[in-house]
């Protein structure tokens, strides 16, 4: 059990078919999830709320198969500028299932392909493909 990420090309039902995948990337996560929150705002339907009950995991936000997020230009420019400065703003404070007690190494861990995906992206986007990001906790 845990965190396993991914993204890659959406189809027509907003289903992403995987071209990236990540194991436990806590700070990825946390930048979608506020992606996620971003693009989703007002739609009750979407946002985890919870229960506030024994075991209620909704404070971790968004998981597989609630629609995930759609890449856009802008959600790059965001990733990248976090990227870049080694995502100082998406830090795990929560998160056992995501690998949070080792988010730091993560980074590096997953730096080279956290680029490439970065560059993947851009290409995608330029010629016109629909790409997002999903996850399963």
């Amino acid at each position: 059990m845990g965190l396993d990420q991914y993204a890659g090309f959406r189809d027509s039902n907003g289903e992403v078919h995987e071209a990236f995948y990540w194991r436990k990337h806590a700070r990825l996560q946390v930048f979608f999830d506020q992606m996620f929150t971003e693009q989703n705002k007002g739609d009750t339907h979407k946002l985890p709320d919870g229960d506030g009950g024994f075991g209620d995991l909704s404070h971790l936000g968004f998981n597989g198969g609630m629609g995930g997020v759609k890449i856009t230009e802008e959600v790059v420019n965001k990733l990248d500028k976090e990227y870049l400065e080694g995502y100082p703003n998406c830090v795990a404070e929560d998160g056992f299932f995501w690998g949070q007690q080792f988010q730091k190494e993560s980074i590096k861990e997953y730096k080279a392909q956290d680029k490439e995906f970065i560059a993947w992206c851009r290409e995608q986007l330029k010629e016109g493909n629909e790409i997002g990001y999903d996850c399963s906790w």
